[in-house]
């Protein structure tokens, strides 16, 4: 497996804050639309909760290459 150049990291970070700002925006929508409790906004809740861990598996898994590098 190859680590990520940095060209596509910092792409990789732009498209997921993109996705992000996306989502909050599904999500105030969704919650207009069809209310707290519907099946709308919890699939929404849940692909931001999903979203989340990606986010913390990639600084997990970025910290052993950085502290190799120092």
């Amino acid at each position: 497996m190859r680590p990520l150049t940095n060209k596509q990291a910092v792409q990789l970070r732009l498209d997921l804050t993109l996705v992000e700002e996306r989502l909050q925006d599904i999500a105030i929508l969704m919650r207009v639309c069809y209310g707290e409790d519907s099946q709308a906004v919890i699939r929404v809740d849940e692909t931001a909760a999903a979203l989340q861990r990606l986010n913390w598996e990639l600084e997990r898994t970025k910290l052993p290459t950085q502290a190799a590098g120092s």
